[in-house]
C-alpha cells in the first residue's frame, strides 16, 4: 500500500486563488455555528482574531428573525460536519476558476433544483453512504428523487447531524421551493451583511494568501508537510488553495463530482498554530491530548499501522466527526499527518515527535 513514492510537480499542481464564493458560504456557516465555534476554539487553545468578533456582532444587528431561522435551517448543525450546506460547497468547487459571491449567486439560480437537494443528502449522509444506498452507486441513487426520499425516511443519520434529518426530507420533497429559499436567503445575506465587509475580508485573506504561496514557492514540500500537515503525494491532482480569513484555521478538501481536481479551504491562521510553540504550552497541550482515553487509545491505534477516518470511528465507537475533532488535537502538535493512498487520506503517526514531545514534556516538568 505505501509503495514507492511518486515525485509529483507539486508547483504544477498547487494554485493559490481568492474565491468569494467560498468564504460568502464559510461566513454563513461559521456565524451559524459560533457558539461552536468559540468552544473549539477554546480547547484548541486558538485566539480567534478580534476582528471576527467585531463582524458577527454585526451581523448579529443586521440579521432579520426571519433571515436567523433560514440560517439555522440550513447551517446550524455541527462545526466539523457539514451537512444541507454540503450542497453549496459541491456548486462552488464545480466550478475551476474562483467565483465571486454574486456570480455564484447566478450560477446557484441557473442550476438543477433537484440536483441542489440530492447533495444535501450527501452532505447529511457522507458517513453512511452504504447504509443509505443499500447497494446503489450514488450516480444512480442521485437520479431517482423518489427512491432517495424513501431510503432518507427509514435511514437514520449520525448523532451529530441528526438534527438535520427532517429539514432534509422537507427539501427533498420540494426542490423547486428549496432552491428559491437558498437563493433568497444567500442574497440577501450577501447583499445587507456581507458586502460590507467583503473588502475587509478579502484583504485579510489575500495577506495569508500573499504569505503562504510565497513560503510555498521556496519550498513546496516544506509547507505541504508542516503547515498543510499532509504528504505531497495528496496533489497528483491539480488544487486551489483558497486562504479564509474567515475560518481562521483549518483544512477542508473539497473533491466536486466527477472532476479532475479538487480544492482547499485554508484557515488564514494556520501558520501559527500548526507552527512552532513555546516548550510549556506544547507540554500543556500535549497532556491534554492524553488526557481523553480516546486519544490514548487513537494514538495506540495508529502505532500499529495508518488508519483512516471511518476505521477509527468504528474502533474507537465515535463518529467521523469526532475523529476530526480528536485528531486536531494532534495535528497541533505535528504528531499525525495525512497521506493519501487507495483514494482514501490516512492518518499516520509520527514517532520521532511522539519521542519529542516526551522529551520535552519531562524536561518542562523536571525544569532541566
Amino acid at each position: 500500500m505505501w509503495g514507492a513514492k511518486l515525485k509529483i510537480p507539486l508547483k504544477k499542481n498547487i494554485t493559490f486563488a481568492y474565491n468569494e464564493a467560498f468564504e460568502l458560504i464559510v461566513f454563513m456557516g461559521m456565524f451559524a455555528c459560533e457558539h461552536q465555534m468559540n468552544r473549539v476554539a477554546e480547547e484548541y487553545r486558538i485566539e480567534l482574531d478580534s476582528l471576527i468578533g467585531t463582524v458577527f456582532t454585526d451581523v448579529r444587528a443586521k440579521l432579520s428573525p426571519y433571515m436567523l431561522r433560514e440560517m439555522q435551517f440550513f447551517f446550524e448543525y455541527d462545526f466539523f460536519h457539514k451537512a444541507l450546506d454540503y450542497a453549496f460547497y459541491e456548486s462552488i468547487a464545480s466550478c475551476r476558476e474562483p467565483l465571486s459571491g454574486e456570480s455564484w449567486i447566478l450560477h446557484l439560480k441557473d442550476s438543477r433544483a433537484e440536483e441542489l437537494v440530492t447533495n444535501m443528502a450527501f452532505g447529511v449522509y457522507c458517513d453512511k453512504m452504504e447504509e443509505l444506498l443499500q447497494g446503489r452507486s450514488w450516480e444512480e441513487a442521485s437520479r431517482d428523487l423518489s427512491w432517495l426520499i424513501e431510503r432518507v425516511k427509514v435511514t437514520k443519520p449520525l448523532e451529530e447531524v441528526e438534527a438535520a434529518h427532517q429539514p432534509l426530507l422537507e427539501c427533498l420533497n420540494h426542490p423547486e421551493e428549496t432552491q428559491q429559499r437558498c437563493v433568497q436567503l444567500i442574497t440577501q445575506f450577501y447583499r445587507d451583511v456581507f458586502a460590507d465587509w467583503s473588502d475587509v475580508i478579502r484583504e485579510e485573506s489575500e495577506k495569508g494568501l500573499i504569505r503562504y504561496e510565497a513560503f510555498f514557492k521556496v519550498d513546496p514540500e516544506r509547507f505541504i508537510r508542516d503547515i498543510h500537515k499532509s504528504e505531497p503525494e495528496l496533489f497528483q491532482t491539480p488544487s486551489t488553495f483558497h486562504v479564509s480569513f474567515v475560518s481562521q484555521v483549518g483544512n477542508y478538501h473539497i473533491w466536486p463530482f466527477a472532476k479532475s481536481y479538487f480544492w482547499v479551504i485554508f484557515g488564514v491562521h494556520n501558520d501559527k498554530v500548526f507552527g512552532p510553540a513555546a516548550d510549556r504550552e506544547k507540554a500543556e497541550l500535549f497532556f491534554k491530548a492524553l488526557s481523553d482515553k480516546r486519544r490514548m487509545d487513537f494514538i495506540m491505534l495508529l502505532r500499529e499501522r495508518p488508519r483512516y477516518g471511518g476505521e477509527l470511528a468504528v474502533e474507537l465507537g465515535i463518529t467521523p466527526a469526532a475523529v476530526i475533532y480528536h485528531a486536531n488535537f494532534f495535528f497541533f502538535l505535528d504528531l499525525v499527518e495525512f497521506k493519501r493512498s487507495d483514494h482514501r487520506l490516512y492518518y499516520h503517526l509520527n514517532e520521532d515527535k511522539l519521542r519529542d514531545l516526551l522529551a520535552l514534556t519531562a524536561k518542562v516538568l523536571l525544569d532541566e
